[in-house]
């Protein structure tokens, strides 16, 4: 009994020295991990445009090499999937996974910066992808650095995927899953967004939405023309307007047949869970300048919304003239951009049928629309032992976190869910304003991230 007793305290023991000497490090080395990101953000790695990505997915495998991980690229038709990995023999391993692509920073006008030249203003680091999601990859990486460096064993095996399309919806990330189903087999996975809420608490997210893609178009005439003849000529704007009214009413329920029809409800152990979750109504409106939510919801209902309710939502539309002063114009073509946030059972290929059924059975058959980007819905069950591991893991570094069942937004978590279960946390917050301009992070939670990340391996290990 007491050779036992010793036995564990000894373990305990070289856990805590393990955990000083990398903490230490990870302390002792901010400035130069921080410059590592710089170097990683200043490369304009911009999906959309398909602009700096072989570049951005070299610079990812070099870190993964110089963290003392063993890489591969794999080709897809798209952008290289980049991997990394190292098995101690442990009992556990744990995926990782990022994205090194980015979102256009359009407008630049608006950076108070230059989004491609990181700079630290007031404690925080600005520039494009610092919280989306080149930050999370640096502390990942780097933390596995600090293994390396303090001659440290690994708790647990690692492994990396890291893809450059995230931001373009995924589109050729199947290729590289489905031929490597065993690679990311896992015991758990951290996925590659998060950070602190409003109220500085840490949040955790198990799952995202699911979303379909399109825009709509429309060409009535053959130019356009003097709005004079709009008397007697068809106009593509009113057109595409009065397609776009018939799929939602004033309440914005979705008027696409069948749209509900295989919708999963939040269970029981969700709805329980989003109960104890403090969304800061007021906190928010104020952000948002609103003065009530979408058609008055307030508590566990504007929660059910948030969590579980599938959307239908115009992204931008585009017709005619739109610079400054007036232009008298009847335009001949009009086109817009729609998403569709998608919940557990609806699968993006079925409302694209139900979409183009709606159309035609309205009359609007003229109406035309390509299919951008889709994928469904998944989770990871809120009781999962996994995410008490992070929950664990974040309470020795930051405190207390919140547990969301799912994000209301999208992500291509259902090529992982079969096989590892995936908690998204991150080194963000929510005035790092990913996808908008003067996208910044926290320096203190960049350095606390890594330390988080140690935990999770240490708690991960006890599992």
């Amino acid at each position: 009994m007491k050779e036992r007793i010793y036995h564990e305290e000894l373990i305990l023991f070289k856990a805590i020295m393990m955990n000083k000497s990398i903490i230490k490090f990870i302390d002792d080395k901010l400035n130069e991990s921080i410059e590592v990101l710089k170097k990683l953000c200043r490369i304009p790695s911009v999906a959309a445009k398909n602009e700096g990505l072989l570049e951005a997915a070299n610079l990812v495998e070099k870190m993964l090499q110089d963290a003392g991980l063993e890489t591969e690229v794999h080709l897809t038709s798209g952008a290289p999937v980049v991997t990394g990995w190292k098995d101690v023999g442990a009992k556990r391993t744990l995926l990782f996974y990022d994205h090194y692509d980015v979102q256009p920073a359009e407008p630049f006008d608006l950076w108070d910066s230059p989004p491609f030249e990181p700079e630290i203003r007031n404690d925080r680091l600005y520039g494009r992808g610092v919280a989306d999601n080149k930050g999370d990859i640096t502390t990942r990486i780097w933390t596995l650095k600090a293994f390396q460096e303090t001659n440290t064993d690994l708790p647990v095996n690692v492994r990396f995927v890291i893809e450059g399309e995230e931001e373009i919806g995924s589109i050729h990330l199947p290729e590289y899953i489905e031929k490597n189903t065993d690679f990311i087999t896992a015991d758990g996975g951290i996925w590659e967004f998060g950070g602190a809420g409003i109220d500085g608490r840490q949040e955790a997210w198990l799952g995202l939405k699911g979303i379909f893609f399109v825009e709509l178009e429309v060409q009535r005439l053959s130019r356009d023309v003097h709005s004079s003849t709009a008397c007697i000529l068809p106009s593509a704007a009113s057109r595409l307007t009065w397609a776009l009214n018939s799929l939602k009413d004033e309440s914005s329920r979705i008027l696409i047949e069948g749209f509900y029809e295989n919708i999963k409800p939040l269970t029981d152990s969700e709805l329980e869970a989003i109960r104890k979750i403090d969304l800061h109504e007021e906190q928010f409106k104020k952000v948002y300048g609103i003065e009530e939510y979408l058609n008055g919801l307030t508590g566990d209902e504007l929660k059910k919304a948030y969590y579980g309710t599938p959307t239908c939502n115009i992204c931008g539309l585009t017709s005619g003239y739109q610079g400054k002063g007036s232009m008298t114009v009847l335009p001949a073509k009009a086109s817009c951009k729609v998403d569709f946030r998608l919940v557990e059972g609806m699968h993006p290929n079925d409302i694209h049928k139900k979409l183009r059924q709606h159309l035609d059975d309205r009359g609007f058959s003229d109406i035309k629309f390509s299919y951008f980007e889709g994928y469904p819905a998944a989770k990871t069950p809120i009781n999962h032992p996994f995410v008490k591991i992070i929950e664990n893991a974040n309470k020795r570094v930051f405190g207390d976190m919140v547990i969301h069942p799912t994000s209301p937004g999208s992500g291509p978590l259902y090529l992982f869910n079969k096989y590892v279960p995936m908690v998204s946390i991150g080194c963000g917050d929510y005035e790092s304003k990913a996808h908008s301009p003067n996208e910044s992070i926290v320096i203190e939670n960049f350095r606390k991230a890594m330390n988080r990340i140690v935990a999770v391996m240490e708690e991960m290990s006890k599992w």
